[in-house]
């Protein structure tokens, strides 16, 4: 086991900033992976898509299986903890990956959008079935993406799978759209967005709702409704789970000790994280390890 949890950063020798394989070129990649253990756990910093055309296949996102038939897609956001199963090889479909730099060149979605719901983990589970699509489909859409990459000509190559991608991130916000809380202001979901932002960069550094509140130049109170109306959860509560998550990604994806993870995590004593983990798991930190890794 690691010492970190892997970070994988997106690699396109084309320049690109996207990639479009499909299952079984997305195996032999993974098969020749010798950075990393694919099929074990891994941060990634760019985004993935998957797109199940045929038979079903099981994907782990942060810790928790998500099962994909037929339509379905899924969707792991930059910095998720995931892993690829063996399950991969007996399914059909496609894979697309991208980086910030694609997003930022290409202006996707509007200023009302802005992956709001999409690649939001804390607020949205990561899959789209094709049941909740309806009358409409990724199959054909993510087709088109993997025949344009793949079209020899390089002609406005990018600007043709930037279409392409723009249009099959709509449909997806589309069904998202429908699934989601009604009522839901827009500055609401970019106010949670900068929330979970600055949280990811400075957990470690306190735990406390007023100080983010603070940072982000709104009230406790504002922020605390906001966090409530959109997870059903306080702020404080958020915080701490966040932080329980963090830690279960250590635990189970490194080789660290107890000590050594309580200080990467905020604590300066490894008894405070132990009472805080139990508090929030039920189990100690060591049986949590335990069991997951038996």
């Amino acid at each position: 086991m690691e010492n970190e949890i892997p970070k994988i950063n997106f690699s396109q020798g084309e320049h690109l900033d996207i990639e479009v394989m499909n299952f079984q070129e997305l195996i032999n990649k993974l098969d020749q992976t010798v950075d990393h253990n694919p099929f074990a756990v891994h941060k990634i910093e760019f985004y993935l898509i998957l797109v199940v055309t045929q038979n079903s296949y099981t994907h782990y996102v942060d810790f928790k299986p998500y099962q994909l038939t037929k339509g379905s897609a899924l969707f792991v956001a930059k910095n998720q903890v995931h892993h690829f199963s063996e399950t991969l090889r007996q399914a059909d479909g496609y894979g697309v990956v991208f980086n910030n730099v694609f997003i930022e060149k290409n202006h996707f979605l509007s200023s009302k959008h802005k992956f709001n719901r999409l690649f939001n983990y804390h607020i949205e589970i990561p899959i789209i079935h094709q049941k909740e699509m309806g009358q409409d489909s990724f199959v054909g859409i993510v087709q088109n993406l993997y025949k344009e990459y793949f079209f020899p000509n390089a002609f406005a190559k990018s600007e043709i799978l930037s279409s392409l991608l723009h249009t099959l991130l709509l449909k997806a916000e589309r069904a998202k759209e429908s699934q989601s809380i009604q009522g839901v202001k827009t500055q609401w979901l970019e106010i949670f967005c900068s929330f979970k932002d600055l949280l990811e960069q400075e957990y470690t550094k306190t735990r406390s709702s007023r100080y983010y509140a603070s940072k982000l130049l709104v009230s406790y109170k504002f922020l605390n409704d906001v966090v409530k109306h959109l997870t059903g959860k306080t702020a404080k509560t958020f915080i701490d789970e966040f932080v329980i998550l963090e830690i279960k990604r250590y635990l189970v994806s490194t080789s660290l000790s107890i000590k050594e993870i309580a200080f990467k995590t905020g604590f300066e004593e490894p008894a405070n994280m132990a009472k805080f983990f139990k508090k929030n798991s039920q189990l100690t930190p060591l049986k949590y390890r335990q069991q997951l890794l038996a």
